[in-house]
């Protein structure tokens, strides 16, 4: 008896034998449902729609992406506990729960937000690079790498204008009249053309800061393209010799 018992505490529980099922399927097989969380969220930002309705999709899709962040972080217990704790922070920064100004408020709030992307763009991108990733997963985590880059420096826009106003010039209205679902979808798609070193000219960054951010995000945009797209090559003629 006490030798039957000894077995049944060694075998894993049925919680534990789920869990473990669960994390031999997330990594990459869930970059499909990231990039569909990210590519979500950023037409419901494009759109801008000023209305309950539209505030609300846009909660969803970012509750949405967050999700997807996590899934993807929980393929290891230490990624999804940081993943987690950067969570609840934003969610406390962005309830106000703790007295502080708007300005530190909103600087804690984004930089944990920020934080949260960039720590799930670290865990995507260390597949898309490992040789056991197959080729098809490969390209869907480099396409959620490019989508997570995008949402990070537009954040980073985001906030250097909140701290420092004018610091982007745009057609009229000034961007320090618009609401914040507005200024959202701008900084989303300056950060996209920017990202793309397309340019447009439309938006101009002026001072300082903006200018920093500008130029790093299109450098950076440049070589992770450059560094993606050599890298699938390589591995695609690899295989195939």
């Amino acid at each position: 008896m006490p030798r039957q018992h000894d077995l049944e505490d060694r075998r894993p529980s049925r919680s534990r034998r789920a869990l473990q099922a669960v994390r031999s399927q997330i990594q990459p097989g869930s970059f499909p449902l990231l990039l569909g969380a990210g590519v979500l969220l950023y037409v419901l930002n494009g759109l801008a729609v000023e209305s309950m309705t539209g505030a609300v999709l846009v909660q969803a899709g970012r509750v949405g992406v967050v999700v997807a962040g996590l899934y993807v972080l929980s393929a290891s217990r230490t990624t999804l506990w940081l993943g987690t704790l950067a969570v609840a922070l934003a969610i406390i920064f962005a309830a106000h729960l703790f007295p502080l100004g708007p300005q530190v408020n909103r600087v804690l709030l984004d930089a944990t937000t920020s934080g949260f992307i960039v720590w799930v763009l670290v865990v995507v991108l260390r597949e898309v690079f490992r040789p056991s990733t197959t080729e098809r997963d490969a390209v869907i985590g480099a396409l959620c790498g490019f989508v997570l880059i995008l949402m990070v420096f537009m954040r980073v826009h985001g906030l250097v204008e909140a701290l420092s106003p004018g610091s982007y010039h745009a057609d009229d209205p000034p961007l320090s009249q618009r609401s914040d679902m507005t200024l959202t979808a701008v900084f989303q798609y300056f950060s996209t053309i920017t990202l793309t070193t397309v340019g447009f000219g439309d938006i101009v960054p002026v001072s300082p800061a903006a200018r920093l951010a500008t130029g790093l995000e299109a450098i950076v945009g440049q070589l992770y393209l450059a560094i993606v797209i050599a890298t699938l090559v390589g591995r695609v003629v690899a295989r195939h010799e």
